[in-house]
């Protein structure tokens, strides 16, 4: 039976990541999007980690729940329509107005390392491990316990790549040690308000079933 929580992290070091258990972005071709407030409370910036957590699935910020300066966490989505399915799930109600959203996206600028736990390279690191794929899709607080070991044990790796509940798709949650690859500007970025990303985000309201407002 597959545990809910992660192995020793002397375990979990022993057992590695074998070439298959990895995704890599490679260096300026693969563009990343985020969806990101610009108006509000708590406000970060396209290229901004944030510190304060635990709060989202892979946060592998240290409990309890409070500013940790040395810990960062960067969510991001392959596709305009992953970051428009994740940021607005809980409503599927894609609003382009409040908080004055952004969609920004960036390539890095050295290729990213990341542990697949969605399944894209063919790997089954998880399931290795004693849990299962369900990490991408089950409680919080499991995922988060899972992030904490996986950053603990293995600090070369850049993050984490997973598959989007709503979308599909491959998203990342990317830990601090990947600030570096990020450019100074982003390749795009645009407010959800702009009419040039009318056609883009209706068209994915579409597919999603989500209404846009």
């Amino acid at each position: 039976m597959a545990t809910t929580t992660p192995p020793p992290i002397a375990d979990m070091r022993d057992a590695g990541v074998r070439d298959d258990e990895l995704v890599t972005l490679a260096a300026g071709t693969r563009r990343l999007w985020r969806i990101h407030a610009t108006d509000g409370a708590h406000v970060l910036p396209w290229h901004g980690f944030r510190i304060h957590g635990p709060l989202l699935r892979f946060d592998h910020h240290p409990r309890p729940r409070a500013d940790h300066p040395r810990y960062g966490i960067w969510y991001g989505a392959s596709s305009p329509r992953g970051a428009l399915a994740e940021v607005f799930q809980d409503t599927r109600v894609i609003d382009r107005v409040h908080r004055a959203p952004y969609l920004s996206a960036l390539t890095p600028g050295r290729p990213l390392t990341l542990l697949d736990l969605g399944g894209f390279a063919g790997g089954t690191w998880p399931t290795r491990l004693g849990c299962n794929h369900s990490l991408d899709s089950g409680p919080h607080s499991r995922s988060q316990a899972w992030a904490r070991a996986i950053h603990r044990a293995h600090p070369h790796l850049d993050g984490i790549a997973y598959r989007g509940r709503f979308a599909g798709e491959l998203c990342v949650a990317l830990f601090e040690q990947a600030a570096d690859a990020f450019p100074t500007h982003p390749v795009f970025s645009l407010p959800l308000s702009h009419v040039g990303l009318t056609r883009r985000i209706d068209s994915a309201a579409v597919e999603l079933g989500y209404h846009v407002v």
